[in-house]
C-alpha cells in the first residue's frame, strides 16, 4: 500500500498544472487549465515494468481537468497499455469497453483515452472467426484527436508529430482532426485500412463506435507491439 501511495503521489506531483504542454508538438493556450506538465517515462515504470495503476491515475487526472465525469464503472474497469513498447507518455492508451458483445448481437462501444500528444499505434483489423473485418468511427468527447488513415487532409496542415519510436511504422499520413468543440467524427474509409490516432495538446477522450471483434482480428504495423 505504501508503494502504491508513493507512486500516485509522484504522478500527482508530475501532472500539476504549469500553464502549457511541454512536448515539441502543438501546445496548449497559456490560459488553459487543462494543460499538463511534461510526462516523464520514469513516472510509469518500476524496475523496467509498466505501472498500469500510475498510468490509469494519469488518465483520471486528465479527465478531471477536462470536466469529464468519472463513473464507478470507469474506475473499476478502465485499463491502460503501453503496447509493450516502453514509451508510455508518447505511445499508449487507456480505455474501457462499454459493451463488447458476442457474434450474435455484434455490439461494440469503447472509450479511448489519450494523454497530451500521445499516440495510439497504427493498426488494422482483419476477418476472423467467421466475422468480417471491423468497421469503426470515432467521436471526440473532450479534447482533440488527429485520426490518421487513407483519407483526410495533408498532415503538414497541422503541427502534430509522430513519436520518434514509431516513425518507421507510420504508413498513413492523411488526417481528419476531430474535436469535442466541433462535435465532428472520423471513420474508416474501408475495412482493413490502417489507422492510428494522436491526441492534441490537452489530450483526448474519444468514443469509438464499431462492431464486435476479437483480439485475434487485430494487426499492428509495428511488429514489436504487445497488446
Amino acid at each position: 500500500m505504501k508503494k502504491y501511495i508513493s507512486v500516485l503521489a509522484m504522478v500527482f506531483a508530475s501532472l500539476a498544472f504549469v500553464g502549457c504542454a511541454t512536448t515539441s508538438q502543438e501546445t496548449c493556450p497559456a490560459q488553459s487549465k487543462k494543460c499538463f506538465s511534461k510526462l516523464d517515462k520514469k513516472m510509469f515504470y518500476k524496475d523496467g515494468k509498466f505501472n498500469q495503476e500510475a498510468a490509469k491515475q494519469a488518465y483520471f487526472d486528465m479527465m478531471e481537468k477536462m470536466g469529464y465525469t468519472i463513473s464507478e464503472n470507469m474506475r473499476k474497469n478502465m485499463w491502460a497499455t503501453d503496447f509493450g513498447l516502453g514509451d508510455f507518455p508518447a505511445v499508449g492508451m487507456g480505455g474501457i469497453f462499454w459493451v463488447q458483445e458476442n457474434k450474435k448481437n455484434g455490439l461494440f462501444g469503447h472509450e479511448i483515452l489519450l494523454l497530451p500528444n500521445q499516440m495510439l499505434v497504427e493498426h488494422y483489423h482483419v476477418p476472423a472467426d467467421g466475422l468480417p473485418a471491423k468497421w469503426e468511427c470515432w467521436q471526440a468527447r473532450a479534447g482533440t484527436s488527429y485520426c490518421f488513415g487513407e483519407v483526410g487532409e495533408e498532415m503538414s496542415k497541422y503541427d502534430v508529430k509522430v513519436p520518434e519510436s514509431q516513425k518507421k511504422y507510420f504508413t498513413q499520413n492523411k488526417v481528419i482532426k476531430i474535436s469535442a468543440e466541433k462535435g465532428n467524427i472520423a471513420q474508416l474509409n474501408r475495412q482493413e485500412a490502417r489507422h492510428s490516432q494522436i491526441a492534441g495538446p490537452e489530450g483526448a477522450i474519444v468514443t469509438e463506435y464499431g462492431v464486435f471483434h476479437g483480439d485475434n482480428a487485430q494487426r499492428f504495423t509495428n511488429p514489436g507491439v504487445k497488446f
